[in-house]
């Protein structure tokens, strides 16, 4: 490896051995780089999105959602997998006011039973608050997806940039051996002594 990085000291090492030397320090020192910037994004991310936790927990209200018909699917369940149909149903908001809506239902669950649902300051049904778990889940995510893209940003430069050496090394090598070739071998003039 250290001989891939620094071919210096090698008196056939050529300019472009040299360039790919510098890629491949490049390539493995910027993802070291990289790791804190990307667990400063990923924190920031996770105290972002325990923020708007907080935010959700204090907007959102869990209600009761009556439903007004069974919740049926016409999709086959598949494998014991708990299937879940949008149903029409009615509850009624934080100030008291009815309102309708669908909402999600085990398949099978008979009318004029109750459901749980979240619902925000006006009644409008919204998702569930976003648990303590799911911002940690956030933050990680970025933090990862930062550093696994500049990872494999630098490995694909690396690649490009070798196949590209490696191409201009092969036209080198097909001219110098074009020009000297005929002078070892004693061929010349199309293959004639």
């Amino acid at each position: 490896m250290r001989r891939l990085i620094r071919p210096g000291g090698n008196p056939l090492a050529r300019g472009s051995d040299r360039l790919e030397g510098v890629l491949l320090a490049v390539v493995l020192t910027v993802p070291l780089l990289a790791l804190p910037i990307s667990v400063v994004i990923g924190a920031q991310t996770h105290a972002e999105q325990l923020r708007e936790s907080r935010h959700q927990v204090r907007s959102r209200t869990s209600v009761t959602a009556v439903l007004l018909e069974e919740a049926v699917s016409e999709v086959p369940n598949i494998r014991g997998a708990t299937a879940v149909s949008e149903t029409p149903a009615y509850w009624h908001s934080p100030e008291g006011t009815l309102r309708t809506g669908n909402v999600a239902a085990e398949v099978g669950t008979p009318a004029r039973e109750g459901v749980r649902i979240w619902v925000d300051e006006r009644g409008e049904k919204v998702q569930s608050p976003m648990s303590r778990g799911g911002a940690l889940r956030e933050g990680l995510a970025a933090a990862a997806s930062l550093w696994l893209a500049i990872l494999f940003g630098c490995v694909g430069l690396f690649w490009g940039s070798r196949c590209l050496l490696d191409r201009v090394r092969r036209r080198s090598w097909k001219r110098e051996w074009e020009l000297f070739g005929p002078l070892w071998s004693g061929f010349r003039d199309g293959g004639q002594a």
